[in-house]
């Protein structure tokens, strides 16, 4: 659940490309090589969401596969997915919980319970992975067994994370409030290292080609309601060995507030979301881009990178009840290339 942009109607000005074929009665077996996953998180408190495969080469659509494998729903509402040892761990955020599914073919392998608000799981080894949850904790995850084995402090509503050397990096967006910080951890001991001041509401977390780490900070308030108190959005690189700020990038107003924060296959280009379109910046700019790489009348909701395809992958929900659009960019010049029907709500993706 994206709470900044609960209040947002979206429509595009795109057209409707065609070349994706909708296919609901797949079986979901195979290995899902050549797929792209998106995730649906459903309606809020009133539905379950899904999972969605979109065939790079055939161009099918397959809609819950979740389901379909082991005949009950997800739950709501499905924040995000990640793939780590053969494995999908679908983190159901409103149903406090992580669904553990074989890859192959979906089937259930375990459920972990006992999580407060879970929002994104990242796998370390083959012995334990991380999750982070908005009770201002990141939870440690036995993968023999799927048990909770410790619980680290963070600062409020902890989110995405990234790995870096043997540091875990988890940026706290502040949950249903305010925070500015990144917290580190060791993955050694599961200690808390050190809390870094970055800037209003992190929202977004990559790792570039030189190993430095940049954190997209989206500011204080909503998107298209402007009011005392909101603050400008910014883009902060920092050193993760010394943990001190490289480079500072504000934009320009605190009326409009960024999100989404993805890299391309080179490491050398981030793309995040605007209300006036999909912007590109280079890591080694100083100044924002004044235009967007790809124009929208309203702001998409969910961003991904395809490193197989080199495609930006876009997601629209429309009125948050149907089913929505994820449209497919070509990464060298922004120009469309296609777009298919998922779930309802897609917030992201996957890429397998």
């Amino acid at each position: 659940m994206k709470t900044s942009l609960a209040f947002i109607s979206f429509f595009l000005t795109l057209v409707m490309f065609t070349g994706c074929k909708d296919k609901n009665d797949i079986t979901p077996t195979g290995a899902w090589d050549n797929s792209v996953f998106v995730i649906n998180e459903g309606p809020f408190q009133t539905g379950s969401g899904s999972i969605s495969a979109f065939n790079r080469e055939t161009l099918e659509v397959t809609d819950g596969l979740f389901e379909t494998a082991n005949g009950r729903p997800l739950g709501n509402i499905v924040q995000s997915m990640t793939v780590h040892q053969d494995k999908a761990f679908i983190v159901v955020n409103n149903s406090n919980k992580i669904e553990v599914v074989n890859l192959a073919d979906f089937k259930s392998v375990a459920t972990i319970g006992n999580l407060k608000l879970p929002r994104y799981f990242i796998g370390f080894d083959d012995n334990k992975g991380y999750v982070s949850c908005w009770d201002s904790t990141v939870k440690v995850i036995n993968l023999s067994d799927y048990s909770i084995i410790a619980s680290i402090q963070t600062g409020t509503g902890p989110d995405e994370m990234i790995l870096a050397g043997d540091q875990l990096f988890v940026i706290n967006s502040g949950g249903f409030g305010v925070d500015s910080t990144v917290s580190v951890i060791r993955t050694d001991d599961e200690e808390p290292l050190v809390r870094i001041e970055v800037g209003d509401r992190p929202s977004g977390i990559q790792k570039d080609v030189n190993g430095n780490i940049w954190i997209l900070c989206s500011g204080k308030g909503w998107t298209g309601f402007p009011a005392p108190g909101d603050t400008q959005g910014k883009l902060v690189c920092l050193d993760p060995v010394s943990f001190e700020i490289i480079k500072e990038i504000s934009f320009f107003d605190s009326g409009n507030h960024p999100e989404n924060l993805v890299i391309d296959g080179n490491g050398t280009t981030l793309y995040y979301n605007h209300p006036a379109g999909i912007f590109a910046l280079s890591i080694y700019d100083s100044a924002l881009n004044m235009l967007p790489f790809i124009t929208g009348n309203n702001m998409f909701y969910g961003l991904g990178y395809d490193k197989a395809t080199n495609m930006i992958m876009a997601t629209d929900p429309l009125d948050y009840s149907q089913n929505g659009w994820v449209y497919r960019f070509n990464a060298l010049d922004g120009t469309p290339v296609d777009s298919f029907l998922v779930g309802v709500i897609p917030n992201g993706f996957w890429f397998n």
